[in-house]
């Protein structure tokens, strides 16, 4: 992994750059560059890091977790649509809604300060009762902490939720995910349950 530098930097800076980018494992990152204006990952032959002065080391991690969950197998077996249901637009939601918790859950696992800080609890309105479930998992840490291993404070994020009226499909569409963390058996769930 290079280290290319664009601005002046510590050797503490770039210790921690380090750091991080190595914290959820060995990175899928073949070049980092310190010192651009935003943090993002370019996924191509070559994984390169861009890395924003003054550090945010959530957003660090997030990229990292990013570069991880679209090249290793077994992560990719969590998130991504099967190409049999190439173009179902519920299938296209729920991917993107389990790659967010994905992310969070490697965070988590790192670094559970950093995934608690960002959680608020909210019903996101879809036009189905499966669209709402699928957009309120893209924006519930709780989820993410529940998978990561932090179930009781998890539990306390989601009960927040207990006065809306969607909650109680929530709450049970949330325990199956936490309990079966991957793409088709929650996708099989939701048609049983609320058709497409």
């Amino acid at each position: 992994m290079e280290i290319v530098v664009l601005v002046p930097v510590s050797e503490n800076t770039l210790r921690e750059v380090k750091d991080l980018v190595e914290l959820l494992g060995p990175p899928p990152i073949d070049v980092i560059i310190v010192g651009e204006s935003a943090t993002k990952l370019e996924v191509g032959d070559i994984n390169i890091l861009k890395v924003a002065l003054p550090l945010d080391k959530y957003k660090i991690l997030r990229e990292v977790a990013f570069a991880r969950a679209v090249t290793e197998p077994e992560l990719l077996e969590v998130w991504a649509v099967p190409q049999e249901l190439a173009g179902d637009n519920l299938a296209y939601e729920l991917s993107l809604a389990l790659l967010n918790r994905l992310l969070d859950v490697l965070i988590a696992k790192a670094d559970y300060s950093l995934v608690r800080e960002k959680a608020s609890v909210e019903v996101v309105e879809g036009e189905t009762v499966a669209h709402t479930l699928i957009r309120t998992l893209a924006v519930d840490v709780s989820v993410s902490l529940a998978v990561a291993g932090y179930t009781s404070e998890a539990l306390q994020l989601v009960a927040k939720m207990a006065d809306h009226p969607i909650y109680n499909s929530y709450k049970r569409f949330w325990e199956f995910v936490v309990s079966n963390f991957k793409f088709m058996p929650i996708y099989n769930w939701l048609l049983l349950f609320y058709g497409r």
